[in-house]
């Protein structure tokens, strides 16, 4: 079990990494056609043509070669280091009259005795008449150096005048390109994995000094609803029955910390933005409302509100006017008759955010919510380096921190728990939200034979 425990972690991690990278694939591309074109244009001008020739041919001895083909095959590895040791390539400039040879010889064994004889050169005459000449520099010396074997040629030299080594551009780029990618991949395979994010339910467990409170599951979003920027919400046909369900689970446990501490106001924050804080405070709310609470929603994130978003609100009532002006907030909530949520949203005003927090008229709305409703869930701007949620966790009974998988490191989110537990010790633990799919977790079996997936909506039905 412990094993199966460790794989999933594993598996989890290796899945977070790629992600990780594939998410950089625009850069990754782009590397790999810098490094492509580069590679490409030193291989051209430092290219120089090799100019090749060959001929088969057989060693044959005293005695039945045929008999001793082990002691051929050995040979075959002293003929090449002779056909390119010094004696061989003084006999060819000698019998050339050149300064310098730039031949390579290269023997090989075809099959038995039968070898193949290969020799190239920067020039086409040199690597036309070295193989000839190596050829009568072992036939001369054979005696003199008592040579075993004789060399007898099956087939003459065959010569081409085009250079044994064209230079391809598409192969010189596809190999800059494809060695410049994989060596990127791994640094930032290397890079994300020594980056000290939580990764898995096990690393929120062992790096963060706050407890694991509730874990939501990766949830894909339709490609209409990315397109359009619209939130995943528990009230869709479209949303999974694991994630309503994880959804349902999180209820539940806001309910029991209700019941058990009378707690009503619940500040839901994060580290960073883009976590999915307003996301879980919107189906929270949700989840709450559906099962027969009287809730609401507060957006308090007046630098970048979210809940007219998620909602579809026309932007005509806010939070803010209750504030600034003597107008109810009651005035400024609009319901879901269909739910029966009510929802306090706010307008973006990042000049008078702190100004707003500060409020000692946004402490009065929060005590007279706590009277009115069962449960207030209050959606705050990002807490890291933040002081307006702060001051907001205060005034709450408790708080939620949501954890994006693979995003803020451990020691950022724990600075940030300190920071809110130091004004008010009342962080109940960490919402956990998925951002890679851990299939071999999920309950989709589950909800397939209960046959929760054929509510869905799919293709185009609305």
């Amino acid at each position: 079990m412990e094993n199966n425990v460790q794989n999933e972690n594993l598996l989890t991690i290796v899945k977070c990494i790629l992600k990780d990278i594939l998410q950089r694939w625009i850069l990754i591309v782009a590397v790999m056609v810098i490094f492509g074109t580069v590679f490409d244009f030193m291989k051209t001008v430092t290219y120089k043509p090799l100019y090749g020739t060959s001929m088969t041919a057989t060693l044959s001895g005293g005695e039945d070669t045929f008999k001793n083909i082990d002691k051929v095959q050995s040979y075959v590895n002293t003929l090449d280091y002779l056909m390119n040791s010094n004696n061989a390539s003084t006999y060819v400039k000698d019998q050339m009259h050149i300064d310098k040879t730039t031949y390579k010889a290269e023997v090989t064994l075809k099959q038995a005795n039968v070898i193949k004889f290969k020799v190239t050169a920067d020039t086409k005459r040199e690597a036309y008449f070295s193989i000839k000449l190596l050829n009568e520099w072992y036939r001369n010396n054979t005696e003199r150096y008592s040579f075993p074997y004789n060399i007898t040629v099956l087939k003459e030299s065959k010569f081409s005048t085009k250079p044994v080594n064209t230079n391809s551009h598409i192969k010189n780029f596809l190999i800059g390109a494809v060695g410049s990618g994989f060596v990127l991949c791994c640094l930032f395979g290397l890079y994300f994995f020594l980056r000290d994010t939580i990764k898995s339910e096990e690393e929120v467990e062992n790096k963060l000094d706050t407890r694991l409170y509730a874990k939501l599951p990766f949830e894909v979003k339709k490609r209409e609803d990315a397109r359009n920027k619209k939130a995943i919400l528990i009230t869709s046909l479209k949303t999974s029955f694991f994630f309503r369900e994880s959804m349902n689970k999180l209820r539940s446990k806001v309910e029991a910390s209700s019941d058990k501490h009378g707690y009503k106001s619940f500040m839901i924050t994060s580290s960073y933005e883009n976590e999915g804080k307003s996301s879980v405070a919107a189906n929270l709310a949700l989840a709450l409302a559906k099962n027969g609470h009287k809730t609401i929603l507060v957006d308090c994130d007046f630098n970048k509100p979210a809940v007219f978003k998620i909602f579809d609100l026309d932007g005509s009532k806010s939070l803010n006017k209750a504030i600034e002006s003597p107008t109810s907030w009651r005035s400024q909530v609009e319901t879901l008759d269909r739910i029966g949520l009510d929802l306090l949203p706010c307008s973006q005003d990042g000049l008078k955010s702190e100004l707003f927090t500060n409020s000692k008229k946004l402490d009065a709305i929060m005590k007279e919510l706590r009277e009115e409703y069962e449960f207030v869930i209050v959606d705050t701007c990002p807490a890291y380096m933040l002081n307006e949620p702060m001051v907001l966790n205060e005034m709450m009974d408790a708080t939620l921190f949501v954890v994006r998988q693979d995003y803020a490191t451990s020691d950022v989110i724990n600075e940030t728990v300190k920071r809110l537990t130091y004004v008010k010790d009342n962080v109940l633990g960490i919402v956990f939200k998925n951002v890679v799919n851990e299939g071999n977790k999920s309950n989709s079996g589950y909800s397939n034979r209960y046959g929760y997936n054929r509510y869905k909506v799919r293709g185009g039905d609305k």
